[in-house]
């Protein structure tokens, strides 16, 4: 039905530049680390974006404010330098806390501005059965900014929409997604993703991280298992002019 129209799946490994928003520190590598470390390799420029500041989910009772915001950093350094991540950026809204949508939706329309990146990654808003509300915010925040982010007349930040050139968004991203249109081959990066996720120490015990591990292996060897490799990572890649008023775009 879309590609009669001339509408295809994009190819995300021709982006140069990769613009993926979080609402947590880890969420990105964890559903999408493998594609995200591949576009490393390929030469893209890999940025994140993350919008709250993790202190929520912080296991160690005995770490003060301050100590747990500098481990949180680190970790997440660390974590970035292993998946090729370029740049971290963060917003720091309260982590499961009480924030504006509208202030968000600025935001990531000030960086989409600022960076103009070809790829915007984020999290799918219409991912069956998802309770939290960072995860939801952050979503469909970054879904409405990639199909707003061009009207100059919605203001971001004063200095950078006065210096903003229209660019185009090639496609918007979703990883942890319930209808996928595409499953990367992770096979040669599985092992930075895990690697990366390791570095999680300031929110998951050495178990749980084994054992997240394990299950998000255990996943992608599933979402493989019609392909002709081993681990796959699923993903809806939409061209943002499908996000705005096509009923049957979850079909695409």
């Amino acid at each position: 039905m879309f590609k009669q129209f001339g509408v295809e799946i994009p190819d995300i490994f021709a982006a140069r530049r990769v613009l993926a928003v979080q609402p947590h520190y880890d969420d990105n590598d964890i559903s999408a680390g493998g594609t995200l470390a591949r576009l490393s390799e390929n030469g893209a420029e890999v940025i994140y974006l993350t919008v709250t500041d993790d202190l929520v989910g912080i296991i160690h009772d005995d770490w003060d404010a301050h100590e747990a915001v500098q481990q949180v950093k680190a970790e997440q350094e660390r974590a970035g330098k292993i998946i090729g991540v370029k740049h971290q950026y963060r917003l720091d809204y309260p982590d499961a806390g009480d924030y504006s949508y509208f202030s968000l939706r600025r935001e990531i329309i000030k960086y989409i501005r600022l960076l103009k990146p070809d790829l915007l990654f984020s999290l799918d808003p219409w991912m069956l059965y998802e309770a939290h509300n960072d995860h939801l915010l952050t979503a469909r925040a970054s879904a409405e900014a990639a199909i707003l982010y061009t009207f100059t007349r919605l203001t971001s930040d004063l200095d950078v929409d006065a210096d903003y050139q229209p660019h185009p968004l090639q496609a918007v991203v979703f990883h942890n997604t319930s209808y996928p249109n595409t499953i990367v081959d992770i096979g040669s990066t599985l092992e930075k993703k895990n690697a990366a996720l390791r570095c999680y120490t300031a929110q998951f015990t050495e178990s749980d991280l084994e054992m997240l591990i394990a299950r998000t292996s255990l996943y992608a060897r599933y979402l493989a298992r019609e392909e002709s490799f081993e681990y796959g990572e699923a993903l809806k890649i939409m061209p943002p002019e499908l996000l705005h008023g096509i009923s049957d775009a979850f079909r695409f």
